[in-house]
């Protein structure tokens, strides 16, 4: 049974590759999952094995989450989002949204309500809807290059944040967040199921990050609320807010970062690259394990935003 559904991601992956096109296939829900939002008619719960629409605004339910896959890729997207897909792009109105790019070649645009971004390469990344319109977006694994619309661009590595500053039409300078702390409370991370190499890879640049970590900060990052600004607030000042916000992370600073191997691919998968003749284990230049789709989380956090986090004092 595994080895067909994996001929079958597989098969409708490859199409999807050959058309360069993201149509990503529904693969995992949790709670109410999606609704499609119909102008003139009532909302359109989607199941799971079905193939998002396009063109089309899609919901995810409140307290809820999705998984889907796509050509060289691999999406969630948290509690309460709404978005809609069209041809290599997808456009976020709020919520948040998990991106695992398996291909160096991959390039995908993504539109926000007042910022547009491209992700390109190979990675992984954490991406929220700001109240300004912008975006928020921490990397976890690999080397994103974000750019903008006016040909800058930022290169976002395992534990750096950036926000979009909308004002001035670029990113803002970075901030290093704790990683230790965003994979265990994260629900896009584990809030869903993850393979062990995945899971490995995360374990890795976090401890990697605690050892490069040349000074700490009481301060925590909030959102951009504003055009051109976004908030970080010492912890125990007068006008920080409720601890229990989940908008708020802690950040420190740290020495430049160095992969924990040579291979970038090593980092990326949490194992050696190997080449096997198996077609059920590769898709599109990736890997697809029978990990990837068993072994439940241990800890499954409650949907929130997407750097959902409880601070530590």
């Amino acid at each position: 049974m595994k080895f067909y559904l994996s001929v079958c991601v597989i098969f409708f992956a490859g199409i999807n590759f050959v058309f360069g096109k993201v149509s990503p296939l529904l693969v995992t829900t949790i709670g109410e999952g999606v609704v499609q939002i119909g102008p003139n008619s009532p909302d359109t719960p989607l199941a799971a094995s079905q193939f998002l629409p396009k063109s089309a605004k899609l919901s995810v339910r409140p307290k809820s989450g999705i998984e889907t896959l796509a050509s060289g890729f691999q999406f969630r997207f948290g509690s309460s989002t709404t978005f809609l897909l069209e041809d290599n792009s997808i456009e976020m109105f709020t919520g948040s949204l998990f991106v695992r790019s398996r291909n160096f070649n991959n390039s995908l645009k993504i539109i926000g309500p007042e910022f547009t971004v491209v992700v390109s390469g190979a990675g992984t990344c954490l991406l929220d809807v700001e109240p300004n319109g912008g975006f928020k977006i921490v990397g976890l694994l690999g080397n994103l290059r974000i750019s903008g619309t006016n040909q800058i661009s930022v290169s976002v590595l395992p534990g750096e944040l950036i926000f979009t500053d909308i004002k001035n039409n670029k990113f803002s300078d970075k901030v290093v967040v704790d990683l230790a702390n965003l994979l265990d409370t994260s629900f896009l991370i584990s809030g869903f199921s993850n393979s062990s190499s995945f899971e490995k890879s995360l374990l890795n640049v976090s401890e990697s990050q605690k050892s490069l970590i040349g000074k700490s900060f009481d301060a925590k990052v909030g959102n951009a609320t504003s055009i051109g600004q976004f908030q970080v607030i010492p912890i125990g000042s007068n006008e920080q807010a409720n601890s229990d916000d989940p908008s708020f992370i802690p950040v420190g600073f740290r020495k430049n970062y160095q992969p924990t191997s040579s291979s970038p691919l090593h980092e990326l998968l949490g194992r050696e690259p190997a080449r096997s003749s198996d077609p059920s284990a590769t898709i599109n230049s990736g890997s697809l394990h029978d990990d990837e789709l068993l072994s439940p989380p241990t800890k499954r956090p409650l949907p929130g935003g997407v750097l959902r986090g409880v601070i530590q004092p």
